[in-house]
């Protein structure tokens, strides 16, 4: 599966453009300003419904348009093809199509382009909130696992029935507490052993990427899952804090609080590492779980690459250059200097390059 045609109209600088992309990796290069993020961005929006630059979609749409459009053609590993497309409007309001027809959430989008970012904000699954690093789990366990979006909505749905009852304090009866403690007890459960399921599968994958990056030795990720094991279950937990939970307005326990620790020689790798090796780190947890994918579901996943030079020697560069090149994934790569990233890159089996001025973009 890869994006093969991309339609962009009215996306930040870039007023139209059309592209015909590389099922394996395309190099975009272009002067800071021209247009390369703003072309990764737009491929976000199509796989996501949302941009990775702005919480608000105002900034992202062009300057005088009334919405940004994103039309995609993805190509399945049977040669059949199937169309996205995307717009937000400067109203707020949302068009998602997947293959002609209407759809409701994004979610359908993010099925059927499997798109990750690799970006100087990356460093943010090692030095970030708790909150960061359970998206990337949910991410893998989305795409490998069927039941988990039905599981973490349901879970999500309990989790905001039972916060709105501990708001009512005294109003809320203990009987509608019970129930909706053993519904998010029961999905919590289930997301927690499908996390863990995750964190399992991406330890081996990661440690090996480190060794190809050349990264950082003995790296342990170590799943928290949220609360207190001692009690015999979730629900359990959620009773016995009901009226603590109640004082303080909200849920305290759960996989809403669950963390994937990032641990090296029994310190953080927050705090053990330096800035460019943490970035190494996010790379490589972001490989492996593309790897884990592939590996799975025989899904090709996309990633977008911005600023591949950011905070990483020569050396690293080409290594990671090197494994982008020959990931079962289709790859898109920005740089200002194509000498930058070209001595990886370059042993890619299909390599496309563009080349972006003033929103611009052409085929080199």
């Amino acid at each position: 599966m890869y994006l093969a045609r991309l339609d962009i109209h009215g996306v930040r600088n870039i007023e139209e453009a059309r592209l015909e992309l590389s099922p394996g990796v395309s190099l975009i290069t272009g002067d800071n300003g021209s247009g390369k993020t703003s072309l990764l961005e737009a491929i976000w929006l199509l796989g996501t419904g949302r941009s990775f630059r702005s919480n608000r979609m105002a900034p992202v749409i062009r300057y005088g348009e009334d919405a940004a459009t994103v039309y995609g053609e993805i190509v399945n590993q049977h040669g059949h093809r199937t169309t996205l497309g995307v717009t937000r409007e400067r109203s707020g309001g949302v068009q998602i199509k997947v293959a002609g027809a209407y759809v409701r959430t994004a979610s359908a989008l993010a099925e059927a382009l499997p798109v990750q970012l690799i970006n100087p904000d990356s460093v943010e699954l090692v030095t970030g909130a708790p909150a960061r690093r359970r998206r990337f789990l949910d991410w893998g366990m989305f795409h490998v696992e069927q039941s988990f979006l039905a599981t973490w909505k349901s879970f999500r749905r309990g989790l905001e029935q039972r916060n709105a009852l501990l708001r009512r304090g005294s109003a809320a009866s203990a009987s509608e507490l019970d129930a909706w403690e053993g519904r998010l007890g029961q999905d919590g459960e289930v997301l927690d052993r499908q996390r863990q399921m995750a964190v399992s599968a991406l330890t081996e994958r990661t440690d090996t990427v480190l060794g190809e990056l050349g990264g950082p030795a003995g790296v342990e990720l170590r799943y928290l899952g949220g609360w207190d094991r001692g009690e015999p279950s979730l629900s359990a937990v959620l009773a016995a804090h009901r009226e603590s939970d109640r004082q303080q307005g909200y849920t305290r326990a759960g996989p809403q609080r669950a963390d994937l620790k990032l641990i090296v020689d029994g310190r953080p790798a927050s705090e053990a590492l330096s800035r460019g090796q943490q970035k190494i780190l996010a790379c490589a947890l972001l490989v492996a779980q593309g790897r884990w994918l592939s590996e799975v579901t025989l899904k090709q996943g996309l990633y977008l690459v911005d600023d591949l030079p950011a905070e990483l020697d020569r050396e690293h560069r080409e290594r990671l250059g090197r494994i982008l090149a020959t990931l079962p994934a289709q790859v898109l790569v920005t740089a200002v200097q194509r000498d930058l990233v070209m001595a990886g890159l370059e042993t890619a089996a299909n390599l496309a390059t563009f080349h972006v001025e003033q929103g611009r973009i052409h085929a080199i």
